[in-house]
Order: structure tokens, then C-alpha cells, then sequence
């Protein structure tokens, strides 16, 4: 259950142009007292822009119970608190899958998903035992391959999971004779991991932060090792009592009629996407008759061509309820396929694809395996496959029969109770969440006596790593983890809008005047504020559409430096393309265009009395032309600097 993570990257330069001046705290780190665990190291990837990040390998026994015997080690990487006085309790965070790697998902975007945190402590991220850059790490390349092989085939579901578990087990199979002990790589082992991390930074007391199966890892310390654990927050819980593998189908039907409900409720969806549920099993229906085929490109260039089936297209849709920012453009998805417009769907699945580089499938496999399948029988699976007819492509009928070759003990009857504590904890859902509903988290917190639990409305998977109302309701709750949090602000939310298609004859621009920034200029008359100079339809960082105009002093050749390192990293190739000019007001202006995922973005920089300016705009590609002519052109005609 990894998190589809899509965020507003244009936005995001915001905090990487005001994190340029950062200062690293000057205070010292705490003592070290399990400093002989510890060994500082270079960082495994390049730093974000104004983060102070200290990068060390812990090492922990690789089975618990023997304390004396072989070790393993983890990749760990501390940022350094804002504060001149940081709080002595950082958050460690607990990423999701079971098998996710926090180091490769996070860190690219660092200051959006986790700088209100830095203002007051330490962030303590680290690739759990079996993923990332630990070692040793359980990838499973046979699976991607499998995975990657299978794009162009029409396969049906029984013939996909198939190949996919002949992959899983060669990899087992690789494995175990690699000399990997796959019965210690479990949910109890890694809480036990996160005590000693704790102990080797120096810590003495921590809060835990748990999204998905990270939630599981949390619940789990609070059941193991709670005596150091100042608070939890759990998102998108995933709880040792349920049945993952036969609940799923229920979970995604829930999650589908939500979104088919709400658009039929709301009334500029139902105009302009009608009948929407009917719309979508009649596209199923006619794509497991009439396949069709895009190419879908992965955000390192990498292209493949995919075949879209019905099972295909049930996938599609399940994951992209994962990302709040993706929700909105359900509907559209599902008018674009049926009119035979593939261009939001390859741009899915070259997010979707992209993940697979950032997830041990051995380690998921091996947790899985040993702590949830030993509670969950065929029957049941076979019977909520017949209960949910429509949805059996959501879930594996062969699970059992995979994880029985795999071979593992099963885990004690504990790793299939609810866990009870008195931590202060804060418990959060996403209403459209396909895979932890919200009355999994409801559940959760019946058991949590200290407990504060919301839902996120029109969210899906893990809203507070990237929704700024959720997120400031985290922030106050670790100021004040005794104290139930302000939520006024979820109400909001509520009055969120699918997308439509949008016309040049409904927008309307306004001017704005940037005293911060020095400059006048326009905007789309509805769009709110972000930040300083950032715009957005819904006034959220994960809105797909966004206008930028920003002022700083520095050569505009650095500027595009500097924006081109923001949107690339070692796993995202971007290329600027320079592709008109203009001149408005004295300025003379370079305009510049690429393609990210589903977004085209248009970028134009000038330059007058020793400032340089630029105007950004991302739009979704359905969205683009309108949005060039309407607003990003006429906002380059209107940005004049201050007399």
C-alpha cells in the first residue's frame, strides 16, 4: 500500500527559492548514545536546497531475539529543525507498502511534504529494514520485469497474477540463497528497529509518524515499546485486525460509488459528465472486447507501450484514488477513454510505473506472508470475490497459495489483534481512499484511549503528507498532543469540485499586486492565493493547474537553474525547450516549454534593472491551449515592476 505521491511542482518552487537562505540550526545534534550503532556517511542522494541533512548508517540486529548475532544496517538521514532551540523530540517518519522506501519517495520534495515539521523539531527519515538503500534490501527486479513485460499483453487477471507470482517466486527463490532470513523481515522486528534507531541518535523521547502500512509499524511500537513515545500520528490506517486481501473488494467498491455518487451530486459534474458510473462499466465492458494501446512515458524518459483492458482500466482507476490531487480528474479520465483520448491516461501510468523503482517487493512479500495471510482463508477471499462481482480485479485469488510457497512461519495471533494504548495519537482518513476506508481508522481509535480522529473530505491515501489543511491540524497536534486539534478547517474541503472542461469565454482576469515581489500583474479572477505570487483554481500545492509570477536577484540563467534542478531529480529527466519570445513593459521575455507526467508547463524568465522575473504555468494537458492563450500570455503582457 504505497502512496501515490503527485504534488504541485510549480508551487513547490516557492520553497525552494525562499529555502535558498535558509540557515543550518546551530545548535548541536544530541548526544549519541548508542553512537557505537552509528556511522555517519555521505547521503545517498542529493540534498534538497536549503535543508541541513545528516546521513548515517545504523546498525540493528538482524533478528532481535539475538542480540549478538548478525547485523544489519539502515539507511537514515536527519534534518536539522529551522528552530535555534529545536524541540528535543523529532518525528521520525514510517513509510508505507510494507516494503516503500522513504528516502527514494521523499526527498526530492522534501520541504513540501515535511518543512512546517522542520519549523519546531528534527525529521528523522529512514529506510526500514528490507527497502531503500538499507541493507540488505528485498528487491525483486524479477517482478518489475514481469510487471513491464506484461504492459502490451492482453491478459486476463488469472493469467497476469500467473506470471507475476512465477516472478515472485524466482525472486523468493534468489532470495533465500542470497542467505536472507526472510522470517525476521515482520512488523515486530522493524518497531523493534525503530527503539534502536532512537537509542543510536540520542533521543529520549520521539513521535511517530505512520502513513498506510507505516501506520501498522506505528500501532505496532505502541503495543511493543511505547515508553519513549511522546505521540503518534497514524493516516490512512492500516490495523493489524482487519483482512486486507478480502476486504479489498469491498474497500473499492466503497471508493468507486463515493466518487460516481459525489459527481452525480455536484451539479457541474453531472452536466458535464453524466451518468458516470454507467459511463464507466460500459467502457469496461467495451475495452475488455476492444483493447486499446498509448505509450505511457516514466518520468526518466523510459517509454512502453501499454494495452488498456477493462481489468486494465479497474486498475487505473483504483490507483488513482489513491492521490488527492488526481481525484478530480476521475471523471475526466473516464469521458477522455470513452471519446478514445488516452493522453491523462498515459500520464497515470507513467506515474504508476515509476513507483516500482521505489518499493521492495521482497520485503512486502515477506511481511505479508507471515503476519496477515495466515489469517485470512481461501473461502474468504473466493466469498467477497462473489459478493463484489464487479470489482474481483482489485484483489489476488492465488495470494494463499503464493505465500504458502513462500514458506514463512506464521506470525503469533497478536499481529491479528487490535492494538490498545494510552500514547496520544491523532488518527486520520481520507474519504475516497480506495485500499484503509475511513472505518478502518475509525476502528483504530476505539482502542486508542488518548485518541483524536477526523476524515479528510474528497481525500484519498495519506492526505496529510500532502493537503495543507490536514497537515497544519498534524503541526498543532504536536504542539499539543493532549489537546483535540482545531479542524474548522475541513469544512472547506467539503465544497471541492471535480474538474470540467474549461472554456476561454469563462475566464476572467483580475489585476494583483505583488508589493512583496515588486511587481504588478494579472490573475484568473476565483484562482486564490497559495503563496506569495502562486495561484491555484482550489488554492491547494496539489492542484494539477497553477500560475506562478515571481521576482528574484539573480542572473536569469541561474533562475533556470535553479527551476530545472527543482522539477528533475535523479529519477525525473526535464528539459526546458526554448520556444518563443516576447516583450511587455520594457522586459524582454524568453518563453520556455516541457512536459511533466500529466501536466504540460510553460515557463517564461526576463529581465529588468538587475531583477529577473519569471512566470510559470502548469496545466493538465486537456487543460493547456486554453489556459496559454487565456491566462499565461496575458499575464506575461501585464507583469510590470513597481515605480
Amino acid at each position: 500500500m504505497t502512496i501515490r505521491k503527485f504534488v504541485l511542482c510549480s508551487v513547490l518552487l516557492a520553497l525552494v527559492l525562499s529555502a535558498c537562505n535558509a540557515q543550518p540550526s546551530p545548535t548541536p545534534p544530541p548526544a549519541p548514545a548508542g553512537a557505537a550503532n552509528l556511522e555517519k556517511t555521505e547521503c545517498w542522494f542529493k540534498e534538497p536546497p536549503g535543508q541541513d541533512v545528516e546521513c548515517s548508517w545504523v546498525s540493528v540486529p538482524e533478528d532481535h531475539a539475538k542480540p549478538d548475532g548478525k547485523t544489519i544496517r539502515l539507511a537514515v538521514a536527519r534534518f536539522k529543525s529551522d528552530a535555534s532551540q529545536p524541540a528535543p523530540d523529532p518525528v521520525i517518519y514510517l513509510e508505507g507498502g510494507p516494503g516503500g522506501s522513504a528516502l527514494k519517495s521523499y526527498i526530492n520534495q522534501f520541504a513540501f511534504f515535511f518543512g512546517p515539521l522542520l519549523e519546531k523539531r528534527d525529521v528523522i527519515l529512514f529506510d526500514q529494514r528490507g527497502t531503500g538503500y538499507s541493507e540488505p534490501a528485498l528487491s525483486c527486479p524479477e517482478f518489475k520485469q514481469a510487471v513491464f513485460d506484461m504492459l502490451p499483453q492482453d491478459l486476463t487477471v488469472a493469467e497476469s497474477e500467473a506470471l507475476a507470482n512465477q516472478a515472485l517466486l524466482a525472486c523468493h527463490k534468489r532470495l533465500v540463497k542470497e542467505g536472507v532470513n526472510l522470517e525476521v523481515y515482520n512488523s515486530a522486528q522493524n518497531a523493534a528497529d525503530i527503539e534502536a534507531l532512537r537509542q543510536a541518535l540520542g533521543y529520549d523521547q520521539i513521535n511517530l509518524y505512520g502513513i498506510s502500512y507505516g501506520t501498522r509499524l506505528a500501532l505496532t511500537a505502541m503495543r511493543d515499546a511505547p515508553a519513549k513515545l511522546r505521540s503518534v500520528i497514524i493516516d490512512s490506517v492500516y490495523t493489524p485486525q482487519v483482512d486486507l486481501y478480502s476486504q479489498i473488494f469491498v474497500n473499492g467498491q466503497r471508493a468507486f460509488e463515493a466518487v460516481f455518487k459525489t459527481c452525480e451530486a455536484e451539479p457541474s459534474c453531472a452536466e458535464n459528465y453524466p451518468a458516470l458510473r454507467q459511463t464507466f462499466f460500459d467502457l469496461k465492458a467495451k475495452l475488455d472486447k476492444e483493447p486499446i494501446t498509448f505509450t505511457a512515458t516514466l518520468n526518466s524518459g523510459e517509454k512502453h507501450e501499454v494495452l488498456l483492458n477493462g481489468d486494465g482500466l479497474m486498475g487505473l482507476m483504483f490507483q488513482s484514488l489513491y492521490a488527492s490531487s488526481i481525484i478530480p480528474l476521475l471523471p475526466r479520465l473516464i469521458y477522455d477513454l470513452r471519446d478514445g483520448n488516452t493522453d491523462l491516461a498515459a500520464g497515470l501510468e507513467g506515474e504508476f510505473l515509476g513507483q516500482y523503482d521505489k518499493i521492495s517487493v521482497g520485503m512486502q512479500h515477506a511481511v505479508q506472508c507471515k503476519e496477515e495471510l495466515p489469517f485470512v482463508t481461501q473461502a474468504d477471499i473466493e466469498g467477497a470475490m462473489q459478493q463484489h462481482p464487479d470489482y474481483v480485479q482489485l484483489g489476488s485469488k492465488g495470494i494463499i497459495e503464493l505465500c504458502q510457497a513462500w514458506g514463512l512461519t506464521p506470525a503469533d495471533v497478536k499481529e491479528n489483534q487490535a492494538v490498545t494504548s494510552d500514547v496520544p495519537t491523532l488518527v486520520v482518513s481520507g474519504e475516497f481512499d480506495p485500499i484503509t476506508p475511513p472505518n478502518w481508522a475509525e476502528d483504530a481509535a476505539k482502542t486508542l484511549s488518548k485518541s483524536f480522529y477526523f476524515n479528510v473530505p474528497r481525500a484519498g491515501h495519506g492526505p496529510t503528507i500532502s493537503e495543507e489543511c490536514p497537515r497544519s491540524i498534524l503541526v498543532a497536534f504536536l504542539d499539543q498532543p493532549t489537546q483535540q486539534p482545531d479542524t474548522a478547517c475541513l469544512a472547506a474541503l467539503k465544497e471541492g469540485k471535480f474538474a470540467v472542461p474549461l472554456k476561454a469565454a469563462d475566464i476572467k482576469l483580475i489585476s494583483v499586486t505583488e508589493k512583496q515581489m515588486g511587481f504588478s500583474g494579472v490573475v484568473p479572477d476565483g484562482w486564490q492565493a497559495i503563496s506569495a505570487g502562486a495561484y491555484s483554481p482550489s488554492g491547494k500545492m496539489t492542484d494539477n493547474t497553477a500560475l506562478m509570477q515571481q521576482a528574484a536577484p539573480i542572473p536569469p540563467e541561474s533562475l533556470l537553474q535553479l527551476l530545472q534542478s527543482q522539477f528533475e531529480s535523479s529519477e525525473v529527466k526535464v528539459e526546458f525547450e526554448k520556444t518563443a519570445t516576447r516583450s511587455a513593459h520594457g522586459i524582454n521575455w524568453d518563453i520556455y516549454s516541457t512536459s511533466i507526467s500529466i501536466a504540460n508547463v510553460n515557463l517564461a524568465v526576463g529581465t529588468q534593472d538587475n531583477m529577473t522575473y519569471f512566470i510559470l504555468l502548469q496545466a493538465p494537458k486537456n487543460d493547456h491551449e486554453v489556459l496559454y492563450e487565456a491566462v499565461f500570455l496575458p499575464a506575461i503582457d501585464a507583469l510590470e515592476p513597481l515605480k
